[in-house]
């Protein structure tokens, strides 16, 4: 296939625009659940704000710079700890786990199971189909590589559907043709794909947009404003019912509500880059201008929309000619090559792990350690790891036939403190030895102080009393246990003994779950409690997902209390709190009502700087636990 660079460098041009020009639209409207009409002449705010959906992808094309297509997801994980701030939501979770040590597509999965499904990644897909035109393939791949590093196969799935067909958009002109060639992408079966198709099947019915959008939330919807498992069918849902009218299309998607940011942007991308930037009306273009507004730290040398094209168009092209894709660019420029650092390594190392990357004293890990590349002859791989561990093999031999080395990481049981961050070291020994650290996260240690619920309700309520041959009862407000004066000590050694075992729950991914200990159905309220270390006095936020009552004591004073019944979500309450220098004991009173009880509690720090929330600041990685 053939394809000018003129048209090349228009439609690539045309697909910021509109990318621009629907985040843009959308911004203000974010996490608006509701119907949303609005008129024409209100699209636009008066000032042009930056939009993650665009920050990103403009961090990716300087990796590209960099390292052409030997780019890998931990190039780019690289480049985000050290060029984009964001830690919001499932940004956040990826920022975490990359300093706990946990590569992608690891660092996509491990304690990510409100976010990993968000429009996080979906967002992020132009680069790929703009940089690998009528390659949709290659682009679906490095979508993977990037959609990895903070979702799974939702919302990954739904970036290479989207990064293939932005590829092939440059030669079919026709959204739902596109759908149709890339939907496979999407995992099937699951909410989706299924949503997806339940866009084009109520557009074919004829049904108006309002009624298509109501049946996508009655069959799957999701209360998540930003979950891509609805968005994205709201994304198809404005693209059908605006056609190639980019102003309908944009006003459609609006009205879906949602993450209105990122449902315009996409669509906006899409039909801009069809239309390319000369045909798209002035009236939709003169607001943004050709400003590249951005809020991460990165910025580039020319901050314009038609610079960031141009440059994006200049990847295209050399890696067209590099890779080979097939695809000619016609009449390019002469342009400045790749640098010697787009050249992969001879040898590279990697991390599989056999299941969760995380432990508590006492577990073990398994892990695979690959080798990939030009594999050496006989050359010896050692394995070194914090003190404590022990790792079999620490030593062993790799070679073309034997470059996968199966690895058990045994954490120490007798520690009297428990890290967060334990890191790792694969080390190959070749002419130019080749490091690679990885880590395993430390699990929080909360201590089971005992359980129990009361036989009968308080008197009066005859109601409840009736009912007393089926249930339990419980209250908040009343003290089980001499709270907070409670001897940890001796209730932890009593209920040790009394489930013959150490009393113990461990954390794994910040979920404090007490059925890893007992199975008592009913309305019940136990007590736990844990020491973190903190290596300096700092301010921090607690955040705890619920979904019951609970209270919650720090060094003795109540930090919060929450006498409700909910849906569970990370950030259900957050409390900003003084950490001690050194040990920090809290003390956990949690109240099940009802069946199934979930509760998740985490750190985040809480600097003096203009950040204003806690879902503005990263995970506190630096904690420990005092091992009861």
């Amino acid at each position: 296939m053939n394809l000018t660079y003129n048209r090349y460098l228009d439609q690539v041009l045309g697909g910021w625009i509109g990318k621009s020009i629907g985040g843009t639209i959308g911004a203000r409207f974010e996490g608006y659940k509701g119907w949303i009409e609005i008129s024409p002449d209100e699209m636009f705010p008066d000032e042009i704000p930056p939009n993650d959906d665009l920050d990103i992808q403009v961090l990716w094309l300087k990796v590209l710079e960099e390292k052409g297509a030997a780019m890998t997801s931990d190039d780019m994980a690289q480049a985000w700890l050290e060029g984009c701030w964001y830690p919001f939501n499932e940004y956040g979770i990826f920022r975490r786990n990359w300093q706990l040590g946990i590569h992608p597509p690891y660092s996509g999965q491990f304690t990510n199971q409100f976010w990993e499904t968000g429009m996080g990644c979906p967002i992020r897909s132009e680069i790929w189909g703009y940089v690998f035109p009528g390659a949709p393939d290659l682009a679906a791949r490095y979508a993977w590589m990037d959609g990895t590093l903070d979702h799974t196969e939702q919302s990954v799935g739904a970036e290479m559907m989207f990064a293939a067909m932005a590829s092939m958009a440059f030669f079919v002109p026709d959204v739902r043709r596109l759908t149709s060639m890339f939907s496979h992408y999407l995992p099937k079966g699951t909410p989706i794909e299924r949503l997806t198709r339940v866009a084009f099947q109520a557009y074919d019915e004829g049904a108006s947009l309002r009624d298509a959008r109501d049946r996508i939330l009655a069959i799957a919807g999701n209360s998540e404003a930003c979950d891509s498992q609805i968005n994205v069918p709201f994304t198809f849902l404005g693209l059908l019912y605006g056609g190639n009218d980019m102003e309908k299309a944009l006003l459609a998607a609006l009205a879906c509500g949602y993450d209105t940011d990122c449902t315009l942007a996409t669509a906006g991308a899409f039909i801009g880059q069809i239309l390319g930037a000369s045909r798209i009306p002035e009236t939709l273009k003169a607001p943004i201008g050709d400003e590249l507004v951005m809020g991460i730290q990165y910025n580039r040398e020319e901050m314009t929309l038609s610079a960031l094209a141009r440059d994006t168009a200049r990847i295209g092209v050399l890696l067209a000619g590099d890779l080979g894709t097939g695809i000619e660019i016609e009449d390019a420029p002469a342009l400045e090559p790749l640098p010697a650092t787009a050249e992969a390594p001879a040898v590279q190392l990697s991390i599989d792990y056999g299941g969760m990357p995380a432990a508590a004293p006492g577990d073990a890990v398994n892990v695979t350690v690959k080798v990939t590349g030009e594999v050496p002859h006989e050359a010896r791989l050692t394995l070194t790891g914090p003190e404590g561990w022990i790792i079999v093999p620490a030593t062993a031999t790799v070679s073309p036939v034997k470059c996968e080395v199966p690895v058990t990481l045994h954490a120490p049981s007798d520690v009297e403190v428990w890290p967060e961050r334990n890191l790792f070291t694969a080390r190959l020994e070749t002419a130019s030895p080749v490091e690679f650290t990885f880590g395993v996260a430390g699990a929080g240690l909360w201590q089971f102080l005992g359980v129990t619920y009361d036989a009968l309700p308080e008197e009066g309520n005859e109601k409840q009393r009736a009912r007393a041959f089926n249930h339990h009862f419980v209250s908040l407000e009343k003290a089980y246990m001499p709270e907070p004066e409670i001897d940890t000590a001796a209730a932890y050694a009593e209920w040790s003994r009394k489930l013959g075992r150490p009393a113990l729950v461990a954390s794994y991914e910040r979920e404090v779950d007490p059925t890893q200990l007992i199975g008592l159905t009913g309305a019940y309220c136990c007590y736990l409690t844990r020491t973190v270390i903190s290596p300096e006095a700092r301010e921090a936020y607690i955040v705890v997902g619920n979904n019951d009552s609970f209270r919650l004591y720090l060094n003795g004073e109540m930090t919060g209390e929450e006498d409700e019944c909910t849906m569970w979500a990370p950030f259900n309450n957050v409390y900003r709190v003084q950490l001690r220098e050194g040990e920090n004991s809290l003390l956990l009173k949690l109240v099940k009502h009802r069946e199934g009880l979930r509760f998740t509690l985490g750190f985040r720090a809480a600097t003096d700087t203009w950040r204003p929330s806690h879902n503005c600041e990263d995970w506190l990685v630096d904690l420990a636990d005092v091992v009861p």
